[in-house]
């Protein structure tokens, strides 16, 4: 279902056609207000680019961007910034977090925001090892931090989630033993372990995480990930896992393709039926060779449909990559975001183009009802996260460069499609328009294994405190927002 970070109960929503099929109201009957649209860009201030990471929301419409600040406090290395934009899009506070004594980088990773109350949760990595952080909504000002696991650059933080008991479910992948996938649940009234598991392969080469997940909840409690489950060629394979509340393993399935060097599920969201639907991008061995589309499987994980994008041009390197998906409210679509690096889903083109944020939504049955790009003329836009707001509307970031800076920009646009066009946001224009795909259809993909190559196993990794000689201070990036009317 939609995020369980967001559930709340509201009453039926109703449904209008606008914007090339049935989509959700802006809000009101949703049981909130309704959404504005806007786009929000962020130039560079005088402690150096930031590269956005991630971003999350709240049912006060509240939203929280966490992005890489290099030179953060003029230190040379990487920092931790936070931003807070208001449900209109104005800024509310930013804040970045830098250490004052070696070793210097903090690289944040994941965020989310609980849904009615104070605290939001950001993730990273850093010289010291991965970490948590609990924020004050209100004001940006740290709670407490964790370091999680041994003080290991290479542990990488690949997933955050509020569990059914209002904790936090932290995933990462474990350098230290053996890049296994790690699952830890963390109170968050001081950030100390409640559980922790971990998910690792019975043969062959090491598991190497989805770093692009959004972690699913749903109705019940159960946790939802996927997994990639080799770091090298060929045969690699991946999978769906379910834990249950309390982290005990329910179902590991593997699926691959026939030629499954490219295999890659990016990321899982699961419906009011237990059904779920993974972002997938496979290879199949020649011709057109890279594929990117939604796998549906039921709550036994046997496949119902694959769905997905067939390019309409010859011999494309990978750069059609998925990336998040979300369920709608009551189960009124799928949406699913494609980073789309260099314009190759445009029928008929060749890589070289401008990279654009691309958007499809699907009906529960596989069926297209919308496609859509966002970007500037010119310029390549690209990375980020996308979520669905409290309302269902998308709400994602991204990053450009242009005349030696990198801008940050986060949006927050309508699910039914509507609305497109050229917006103007300061002395940029910015596109929200049809997507000429090449054709999308059924699709052979990826098939379920009959048996699986992963299991359940022991997570013996630590929990400490990590505050010393870290610095919050208020960011000086300068914001130009445009309403999307």
């Amino acid at each position: 279902m939609f995020n369980e970070q967001y559930k709340k109960e509201k009453p039926l929503l109703g449904l209008l056609g606008s914007g090339g099929g049935l989509g959700y109201l802006a809000g009101g009957a949703s049981g909130y207000p309704d959404d504005t649209f806007w786009i929000s860009e962020a130039a560079r201030g005088s402690w150096d680019n930031e590269y956005v990471e991630d971003i999350a929301g709240d049912n006060e419409g509240n939203i929280y961007v966490t992005s890489v600040r290099y030179n953060g406090g003029g230190n040379g290395y990487k920092s931790n910034s936070i931003v807070k934009h208001a449900v209109d899009g104005t800024v509310s506070w930013q804040k970045v977090a830098y250490k004052t004594t070696s070793p210097y980088p903090i690289e944040p990773k994941q965020i989310v925001a609980e849904a009615d109350g104070d605290y939001i949760y950001s993730s990273g990595q850093s010289d010291s090892g991965a970490f948590v952080t609990k924020t004050n909504k209100s004001d940006g000002s740290m709670v407490w931090r964790r370091q999680i696991g041994a003080s290991n650059p290479n542990n990488v933080p690949q997933g955050l989630a509020i569990g059914s008991d209002g904790n936090l479910i932290f995933i990462m992948r474990m350098s230290e033993d053996g890049n296994k996938q790690g699952y830890f649940n963390i109170n968050v009234s001081n950030g100390a372990t409640i559980w922790k598991t971990l998910v690792k392969k019975t043969s062959g080469g090491s598991p190497d995480g989805a770093p692009n997940q959004h972690p699913k909840v749903d109705s019940s409690g159960n946790i939802h990930t996927v997994l990639k489950g080799d770091s090298g060629h060929p045969y690699i394979k991946n999978a769906i896992i379910k834990h249950n509340s309390s982290g005990t393993l329910q179902t590991i399935t593997d699926f691959n393709s026939a030629s499954a060097n490219e295999d890659l599920f990016a990321d899982i969201a699961v419906d009011s039926s237990g059904n779920k639907y993974t972002s997938y991008r496979y290879y199949t061995g020649g011709g057109e060779p890279y594929r990117v589309g939604v796998t549906k499987v039921n709550s036994s994980d046997v496949i119902q449909w694959n769905t997905g994008i067939n390019p309409n041009f010859s011999n494309p390197d990978n750069y059609l990559s998925p990336q998040q998906i979300e369920v709608m409210p009551e189960d009124a679509g799928i949406i699913m975001r494609i980073d789309d690096r260099q314009n190759q889903g445009i029928a008929g083109s060749n890589p070289g183009g401008d990279g654009k944020a691309s958007f499809v939504r699907f009906d529960t049955s596989g069926n297209v009802v919308w496609k859509r790009q966002f970007g500037i003329s010119g310029i390549n836009v690209s990375s980020g996260k996308m979520r669905l707001n409290r309302n269902g509307n998308i709400i994602f970031c991204a990053r450009f460069s242009a005349s030696g800076n990198v801008y940050t920009v986060v949006a927050q646009l309508p699910a039914d499609g509507s609305l497109t066009g050229n917006h103007t946001v300061g002395s940029r224009t910015y596109n929200w328009s049809d997507r000429n795909f090449g054709s999308m259809g059924s699709q052979l993909a990826l098939v379920k294994q009959n048996s699986s190559i992963f299991s359940s196993d022991t997570n013996n990794l630590a929990n400490a405190a990590y505050n010393t000689n870290v610095t919050v201070a208020n960011n000086v990036q300068t914001f130009t927002k445009g309403d999307v009317d």
